[in-house]
């Protein structure tokens, strides 16, 4: 989420970003090149960087998913739905599943990450992360979310033992922590492997 009111002080690619949102992109510009085959992007948005750091050479398949209805924006994603009950055909179906700064805002992680895990397929990668030392930027945080038709839900800020705990279905888990101060990050980074 690159939420208000944070400041935008990076720049990648001739945008500006926040220093949560830059750390992210520059771990997902190593990650995600090495993805191939089937990739679902979950809580896709209308966030373009993922799509454009994938080696298209890699992969057979793209899809975006996403509950539709963002802040004030309608998302052009390519399949409608919640991360809480995804569609049962999709069971063992994708080879990597990305999800950028979703899951605070999930009402329930547990059940989004039991889907995610469902949905992937044995040996799948799922490349996640969320923010931790992060401003509240749900409805009410400042004036101009009282005035959106759909604001955003902010619930959770989940630490490193939160995320181990999440991802103890998976076989292996690596957790990185970028930004802030060893007790306080900005920014927890998963790549989990079912």
């Amino acid at each position: 989420m690159d939420g208000f009111p944070i400041q935008k002080t990076k720049y990648y690619k001739g945008r500006l970003y926040s220093e949560t949102r830059f750390y992210v992109i520059k771990w997902l510009e190593q990650e995600l090149p090495l993805i191939s085959g089937a990739v679902l992007n979950v809580s896709a948005g209308g966030w373009e960087i993922p799509k454009l750091l994938l080696d298209k050479n890699k992969i057979i398949k793209y899809i975006t998913y996403d509950i539709k209805v963002y802040g004030d924006g309608i998302n052009k994603v390519d399949v409608i739905g919640d991360v809480h009950s995804m569609p049962t055909e999709w069971t063992d179906s994708w080879d990597c599943i990305i999800n950028n700064q979703a899951m605070e805002c999930y009402n329930n992680p547990f059940k989004a990450m039991s889907e995610m895990y469902r949905v992937l397929k044995p040996g799948g990668k799922l490349i996640i992360d969320s923010p931790f030392n992060y401003v509240w930027f749900g409805k009410g945080s400042n004036p101009e979310s009282l005035k959106k038709k759909n604001p955003v839900k902010d619930y959770w800020r989940i630490t490193k033992d939160g995320w181990e705990l999440l991802t103890k279905d998976f076989s292996k888990v690596e957790i990185k922590e970028f930004g802030g101060t060893e007790n306080s990050r900005f920014v927890y980074c998963i790549k989990a492997v079912k």
